[in-house]
């Protein structure tokens, strides 16, 4: 469903996949102890994401106190719209903890660039017949993919620690600079 309102609120679902991805991290592991009983204390997932296009920069936390901030989801669809037709689709929680994960593994405090998120048919046709690569059915007009750099993190280390994340489709981009992530199946290109 595409949207013109950056406060639109939809349901996030969550795979089995991406909630074992993030156990492994160990984002489901942290126990607090307080006055004799234990609760599970989770960690707040906070990106800083910087469009290169629109030039909008933000730190979002998406997930909080154990659930999806919609707030927060919010914001990360109008930041990852497409910015040229301005089309807003809300991007997929999965791929959004992908992403916080690949964070992590790298130890960045950079922002990730966004070079690509949310792409309407319109631009994905056109860029169809002016780059070469692009899929007919690509996971960006799912909400579903994003192309990103991440500044002091060279491009290949980024990639493969994204490849050691296994949890979607990796793309490795040398001759642009950049990496595409998606919450598909796991392969890579």
């Amino acid at each position: 469903m595409i949207a013109k309102n950056p406060n639109q609120s939809e349901t996030p679902d969550i795979s089995r996949r991406a909630f074992a991805i993030g156990c492994a991290a160990g984002l489901c592991l942290p126990w607090s102890a307080s006055r004799g009983s234990s609760k599970i204390v989770y960690p707040d997932r906070t990106l800083s994401l910087h469009n290169v296009h629109t030039g909008e920069q933000e730190n979002i936390t998406y997930w909080s106190n154990g659930s999806y901030v919609e707030s927060g989801l919010n914001q990360v669809n109008w930041l990852m719209r497409d910015f040229r037709t301005g089309d807003i689709k809300a991007i997929d929680p999965r791929l959004l903890n992908i992403l916080y994960l690949l964070t992590k593994r790298v130890e960045t405090e950079s922002s990730v660039l966004v070079l690509s998120g949310f792409r309407s048919k319109k631009t994905n046709d056109m860029l169809r017949k002016t780059t070469e690569g692009v899929a007919r059915r690509s996971f960006h007009m799912a909400g579903r993919a994003i192309d990103i750099r991440i500044p002091k993190v060279q491009t290949v280390s980024l990639q493969k620690a994204a490849l050691r994340l296994g949890g979607g489709g990796v793309g490795y981009y040398p001759s642009s600079n950049f990496v595409h992530l998606d919450s598909g199946p796991v392969r890579t290109w």
